[in-house]
């Protein structure tokens, strides 16, 4: 019998029991519950993917992260020589941003079919051969590499993931001393109205339903997604992170009128 600490670790498979329950399934038959998560997965996968696809806030936070990446490796290096790890990768976007600047990245995910979806997705548009998806969680499973990675993304992983503390520690042990890690969490629900309306008063009408691409099918998913959502003050977030052996760098919010924390941090030798 799986748990619920469990099944919460895996984003998508609560809504695979309860499609299952829907259709009169108790969730033991295996064959069937694997098609339902094969199919959720693709259709999370996809819907994603056109969400963000040239979707303004998401590039913008996707160029900073970029960017900070830049910063954490000396001018001098060969990209190639630079070893990135990125966290819960999902359809792997933010890797193959990566991986096309020259960087080797390893990109994992504890969704298995994500990680196909990502693999084939990337294999057919030309992934770099730089880029490799995984499927493992890495703060339960063993990590190749740990200890030789320069950098660091973790894109709003905190929020979902069942044990976040044990989630940070093995972050840090993935890095070389001194290494960096960029990390993102969300400090409040993204509520379609109180975030439209937010978003009308900072950049106007236009910007705010623009905003709504995203606000409305992640509200959706949101809705189906059984675990304990975690939102944090930015106090708690940098707690977090020193107590994890972290140093904060520099840290500011970012994304749809600042419903994200962004951390540029830097692990202590």
């Amino acid at each position: 019998m799986v748990s619920r600490k469990e099944l919460a670790s895996y984003r998508l498979r609560p809504l695979a029991d309860r499609v299952l329950a829907l259709a009169g399934g108790a969730g033991e038959h295996v064959p069937l519950r694997a098609a339902v998560e094969h199919m959720i997965a693709v259709t999370y996968g996809m819907t994603y993917d056109a969400v963000v696809t040239r979707f303004r806030p998401y590039e913008a936070m996707v160029e900073e992260i970029v960017a900070f990446v830049t910063r954490s490796v000396p001018v001098t290096e060969n990209p190639r020589s630079v070893k990135v790890l990125d966290i819960a990768c999902g359809i792997g976007n933010v890797g193959l941003r990566l991986a096309r600047r020259g960087y080797s990245v390893v990109a994992v995910d504890a969704v298995r079919h994500l990680v196909a979806i990502a693999r084939e997705k990337h294999h057919s548009s030309g992934s770099p051969p730089n880029l490799s998806f995984h499927h493992l969680d890495v703060a339960r499973d063993e990590l190749p590499g740990a200890g030789t990675f320069d950098v660091l993304v973790s894109m709003h992983t905190l929020y979902w993931h069942p044990d976040p503390a044990a989630l940070l520690a093995a972050s840090r042990r993935a890095l070389k001393p001194g290494g960096h890690a960029i990390i993102l969490t969300y400090n409040r629900p993204a509520r379609v109205v109180q975030t439209f309306l937010e978003a009308r008063r900072a950049e106007g009408l236009g910007a705010a339903f623009r905003a709504l691409r995203w606000l409305v099918p992640t509200a959706v998913f949101e809705r189906f997604r059984d675990c304990d959502h975690r939102y944090l003050s930015e106090t708690e977030f940098h707690q977090a992170l020193d107590q994890a052996g972290f140093d904060v760098l520099e840290a500011h919010r970012t994304f749809l009128v600042g419903i994200s924390h962004l951390a540029w941090v830097r692990a202590r030798g």
